[in-house]
Parts: C-alpha cells; structure tokens; sequence
C-alpha cells in the first residue's frame, strides 16, 4: 500500500506538469496570435532589406578551365648517371598542390593583371587588367581612409620592378582581393583539383563576362609557361653542357686531324725515329679523341632524348566559353529568408515578454 501511494503521486506531478506544459504553449500561442500585426509590421522591415540585398547585389559571371598535366619522366637509364656526375636534374612526380600554389603566387597573378585587354570597362580601349579590376569594383573607393585617399588611382606602368610607394601597396591590395586574404569574401581566382582524376580546374569569377573568360585563359598561359620552363631547366643545362663538350671534343679532333695531314704532307718518305714517333702519337691522340667524340654524341643524344621526354604535357581539357550563365541572388529566396529570420525575431521577442511579465506578476 505504502508503495502504490509513493508512486501514484509521482504518477500524477508528471501528469500535471504536462498539462501545465501544453497549457502554456497555448498561452503562448495565444500571445503571438494577439500580437500578430506587431509581428508582421517587425518582420517587414527585415525582408525589406533582404530584398534590397538581393536587389543591389552585383551579378558575376564564373568561367572555369579544366586542364590535365602529365609530367615529363625526368632523368633515368645512361643520363642518370651524367646528371649524378655534374649534379644536375631530378626527377619527381607530380605534386597537384604544388601547382595549385603555383598559380596563386604573385609572380603569376602579377603577369596577368599587367596584361592589355580591350573591354567595356573603357570603351572598349585596351588597358591593363589590373586598372579594370580597380574601375569595375571600385577598389579605389574601397582603399581610401582617413590615412590615405585612393580616389581615381591606376597603374601607369607594366614595370613593376620600379614600384614604389602607392603602386607596390595598391599591387599587394589587388592581389588579395584576386586570390582572397583577410576581409575578402569572394575571391576573383581560384584553383584546385579533383584527388581521383587528377584534373584541376581554374575558376575565374568577375562581374565582367569576357574579363572572367580572359583571366582564366591568362592565368592557365602563364602557369604553363612558367611551370614547363622550371620543370625543364636541369634537363636543359644538362644538354647543353654535354653539347658545348661534344663540339669542343669535335674542334679539337679537327685540328690534330689537320696538324697530322700537315705533317705527312711535309715528311713524305719519313725515316727518322724521332718523327716517326711524332706521328704516331698523333695518330694516338686523334684515335683517343674520336673515342671521345662518340661517347660525347651519344651522351648529347640521350641529353636530347631526356630532355624531350621530361617535358611536361599540359593540355586544356574544357576551356571557358561565352555566353556564360549569370550568378545573381533569388529575389524570392532572399524575401523568404528574411520574412522567417524576421518572423524569428519578433515572436522571440513577445515571447520572452510574456514570460519576464508572468515572472514578475
């Protein structure tokens, strides 16, 4: 008996608090539903300025360029060993991270903002892409502060060897604002790659169509410029070292071959022990020298072979092409966000009223 009255009370607490529970989720209800025109008047200036958001948010346009990249087998077999000789060349397999750093740094980012383009920006005159990455965005107004004013700034010069001052910080601005940095939400380039195929992807997004287009085309050029002629320089001296020794073996058999013909011309029927001497070892020399022609030649052919070879291929695979599909905000999506963000608010608000003025009553 005694336990069925301990539990039946227990029984009967949860039962009431349940009820107290719907019952003051109704009185809630009942609070939003009488202050529903507060809450409708609150929530429309939050849609309003989502909508004004979208409104006046700037359309962009994304190009991006596909590319594949089979590295050259660099140095093996003969070569390996006169690489090893003179220390030169190495090979390496292919880092995809590092030439997606590759076509972030400065110096390739920089060839490509100092690059001529004509476009709208103006009329239709060509100007570095650097002045109109500065027009479009109105990255001048966007520099200036009470330390420095930046109104109506541009790059004059291509030669950023003689930057000084305004032009080395307005180059170090943009090119944040080209490969993202601190406050930069929305970066104008991008590069990255897919782990299972091994295809990277350059992504350029501008307000401009064809400057989106031209921008990742330039920045895939000069990446594969620049990479092609890193990747090739060891195998590069390597061949023309071997080659500059090859002629110069080749020079040197010349002339003993002459200074012998001279020397048979002079001394037709030879009797004396000492020039018969004299020419045999010019016959020796010049033996030992066309041994070491054609080692040279073969090792110049190898050199040629690996330097050939250890290029690396990289090819487009899909490249960005007009007309390219706007990227804008949904009007709607926005007004439906802010309508439930402002809707949120408001009946949070009344809501905790009511509980702060039933605390206090």
């Amino acid at each position: 008996m005694d336990q069925q009255q301990n539990i039946n009370p227990g029984y009967q607490d949860d039962e009431i608090t349940l009820k107290e529970l719907i019952e003051k989720l109704m009185e809630f209800l009942q609070e939003l539903w009488a202050k529903k025109w507060w809450i409708i008047a609150l929530t429309i200036p939050v849609m309003t300025y989502f909508g004004y958001k979208a409104k006046k948010a700037e359309v962009t346009y994304t190009a991006q360029l596909t590319y594949l990249l089979n590295d050259g087998s660099g140095s093996g077999g003969a070569l390996g060993g006169i690489l090893g000789s003179f220390g030169l060349g190495k090979g390496g397999k292919v880092n995809l991270d590092r030439i997606v750093e590759l076509s972030r740094s400065r110096n390739i980012i920089q060839k490509v903002l100092f690059t001529e383009v004509p476009l709208d920006t103006f009329q239709g005159k060509k100007d570095l892409i650097a002045n109109h990455l500065i027009t479009l965005y109105q990255l001048d107004k966007q520099w200036t502060n009470k330390n420095k004013d930046w109104t109506g700034f541009q790059f004059k010069s291509t030669d950023i060897s003689t930057f000084k001052g305004d032009d080395l910080a307005a180059l170090k601005m943009l090119y944040g604002k080209v490969v993202g940095g601190k406050n930069v939400k929305n970066p104008i380039f991008s590069n990255g790659f897919n782990e299972d195929t091994g295809i990277l992807t350059i992504t350029a997004t501008t307000v401009d169509e064809e400057l989106s287009i031209i921008f990742a085309n330039l920045v895939y050029s000069e990446l594969k410029q620049y990479y092609t002629e890193s990747s090739t320089k060891g195998n590069q001296n390597t061949f023309e070292f071997v080659e500059a020794k090859t002629d110069s073996i080749f020079a040197l058999l010349r002339s003993k071959e002459f200074q012998l013909s001279r020397f048979n011309d002079s001394y037709r029927n030879l009797t004396d022990p000492n020039l018969l001497t004299q020419r045999r070892l010019l016959e020796i020399e010049i033996l030992k020298l066309k041994t070491m022609y054609a080692e040279a030649t073969k090792n110049r052919e190898i050199a040629d072979f690996s330097l050939a070879s250890g290029t690396p291929d990289i090819n487009i695979i899909d490249e960005p092409l007009p007309p390219l599909e706007p990227n804008a905000m949904s009007l709607l999506i926005e007004l439906i966000k802010g309508g439930l963000l402002g809707g949120l608010l408001a009946s949070g608000f009344f809501i905790a009223r009511k509980i702060v003025v039933d605390a206090m009553a």
